[in-house]
């Protein structure tokens, strides 16, 4: 494959969920993962054409990348975003996505982020 992975943003936990849902009884779905990186939480899979899909919910936070840690879709996203947060916070560069994408908006010479 020329292409390495196809990501797709969804607006939260539910969609995630739903797709994972979906895809779990389908035979020609392989590699099937679920992960935070702690500035997003994430489903892999790979489509029947053997194309890496992700799909993903950005978090509030940012941290260093890289961090990928598996994470159960069946907890509350309570649960989850308290993991997520927890795992973001412990490691390099913490901080909110917000103050993040300010400083990389005032690196790059722009006032909207």
């Amino acid at each position: 494959n020329v292409i390495n992975q196809i990501s797709l943003r969804v607006p939260d936990l539910a969609t995630l969920r739903a797709v994972r849902n979906g895809v779990v009884a389908e035979p020609d779905i392989s590699e099937l993962i679920t992960a935070t990186h702690g500035n997003a939480i994430s489903l892999y899979f790979r489509d029947p054409e053997g194309n890496r899909i992700e799909l993903f919910l950005d978090t509030p936070w940012h941290c260093v990348q890289p961090c990928r840690e598996p994470v159960d879709l069946a907890a509350s996203d309570e649960a989850i975003l308290a993991r997520t947060e927890a795992l973001a916070r412990g490691l390099p560069g913490f901080r909110t996505r917000a103050s993040w994408s300010e400083e990389i908006a005032g690196k790059m010479g722009s006032r909207n982020p």
